[in-house]
């Protein structure tokens, strides 16, 4: 199944959810799916540790119990395949982007937090991040990356060093990776931000009694039926000053055990949410801006038939963007916009769909400026060679041009296109913060 997350657009098959299984079930649990992969696997595998599940002999045992569960998947789609890893599709790039064009997000400006894990431990609480609970870093194979997992608990991200200002966005990607026993509700989880001010020791209060001095939370209340009910509150002073009804999400399940992509935009009070393409939020006076909002904070809870064995939250990929987007007003009166909402998939250049919004923006200007011509350039983090990403640069900045004159018609005469892969940074590439500033498309009008 196609599924999308904020660094890469893969496929995920039965493989990936075994990997994220051996990652959290008890042992018992291990040792009874290991007997499937076969007596010398199981044997390196629990030599090695349930968190080194990336393991190539792991992975090749994998691939051999789950032969006949891809042929099925292929068969199903009348394209079947020798090898998964090289089925083909007739969608185009184009195509592939236009299916969200209806999520009209846009990042904002510049990226003050980002967090990707890469640099933590598996098997440890992430660094600059504080708990009240046990979760840890896993590392996945497929998709290629580290996650936090969710245990029962509170979870504080290390995003308390700069205040978000008045007008920022935040995106996520997360996993709920459980399967729904008919009759018990699926465990809850929050999401949210919040204040910590002057007050050195605020984390340890949040952690004790979510003291909220300046918040706004999500509570999200999964059921059996693979809907969702939601709650959001805003918190002034540790009073509550905004609740909405509880809504339901009818397109939630479809969202369980696969990658979905959140995104969040507060404008002033304003506050929307997207979880992929969908628009689930839209509030003109959810937030309060008495004072400034620094952290993010995630929590999971237990249910009824569900515990910390049996289910997983995973989140990852996070990013806070701070300022108000103005894509017209840059391009066409300042005459230059640089962005880094233009998303590609790893070591590619091919656009992910999440892009959609900003490329319409930009297309949408140059639609109504009819004389405007435009210089496209790449830029990418330091990871990898310089002579790949000079390479990789130019293919993107190739690709968003193709893209503005298939789908809005924008002449290619009127786009020049360059490269110029690691060495123009804008931020440090030691700080995933960093990375993904560097990683940008700049238009600039001639």
């Amino acid at each position: 199944m196609k599924i999308i997350n904020s660094n890469c657009e893969i496929r995920i098959g039965s493989a990936f959810l075994v990997l994220l299984v051996l990652a959290c079930c008890s042992k018992n649990a291990n040792s009874q799916f290991l007997k499937k992969l076969g007596k010398a696997v199981a044997e390196k595998t629990v030599e090695k540790g349930v968190n080194k599940v990336t393991d190539k002999a792991l992975d090749k045992g994998v691939d051999k119990v789950f032969e006949e569960d891809k042929k099925k998947e292929q068969d199903k789609k009348g394209k079947a395949t020798k090898q998964e890893s090289n089925e083909d599709t007739a969608e185009t790039p184009a195509a592939s982007i236009n299916t969200y064009s209806k999520f009209d997000f846009v990042p904002g400006e510049q990226i003050i937090y980002a967090e990707d894990f890469l640099q933590d431990n598996v098997g440890e609480l992430p660094l600059n991040w504080n708990s009240n609970s046990s979760g840890v870093v896993l590392e996945t194979e497929e998709p290629k990356g580290k996650w936090i997992k969710l245990n029962r608990g509170v979870y504080l991200s290390g995003s308390k060093l700069k205040t978000f200002g008045k007008d920022y966005t935040v995106e996520w990607d997360m996993i709920l990776n459980v399967t729904p026993k008919p009759g018990y509700y699926l465990p809850p989880f929050s999401f949210g931000a919040f204040g910590t001010g002057s007050d050195d020791n605020a984390d340890n209060k949040f952690l004790q009694d979510q003291r909220m001095n300046n918040a706004f939370e999500f509570r999200f209340d999964p059921n059996d039926k693979q809907n969702t009910a939601f709650t959001l509150r805003s918190f002034d002073h540790n009073k509550q000053t905004f609740t909405n009804n509880r809504q339901i999400v009818p397109s939630f399940g479809k969202t369980l055990r696969k990658v979905a992509h959140y995104a969040l935009s507060v404008q002033g009070t304003r506050l929307r949410l997207w979880i992929n393409e969908e628009k689930v939020v839209d509030v003109p006076r959810a937030v309060n801006i008495t004072s400034p909002i620094n952290q993010l904070f995630f929590s999971a809870e237990h249910s009824g038939g569900y515990n910390d064995d049996n289910f997983t939250y995973l989140v990852s990929n996070l990013k806070v963007a701070a300022g108000k987007p103005d894509t017209r007003s840059k391009l066409i009166t300042e005459g230059k916009f640089v962005t880094s909402g233009i998303l590609f998939d790893v070591n590619s250049d091919h656009i992910k769909p999440q892009s959609y919004a900003v490329l319409k923006e930009v297309g949408d200007a140059l639609k109504d400026n009819a004389d405007v011509k435009i210089r496209i350039t790449g830029h990418t983090d330091a990871d990898g060679s310089p002579a790949s990403n000079m390479t990789l640069s130019k293919k993107r900045a190739e690709s968003v041009k193709a893209f503005l004159n298939k789908s809005f018609a924008v002449d290619n005469e009127r786009m020049q296109t360059d490269g110029l892969g690691m060495t123009k940074p804008v931020a440090d590439n030691k700080t995933p913060a960093g990375k993904a500033s560097n990683r940008r498309v700049e238009f600039v009008k001639l």
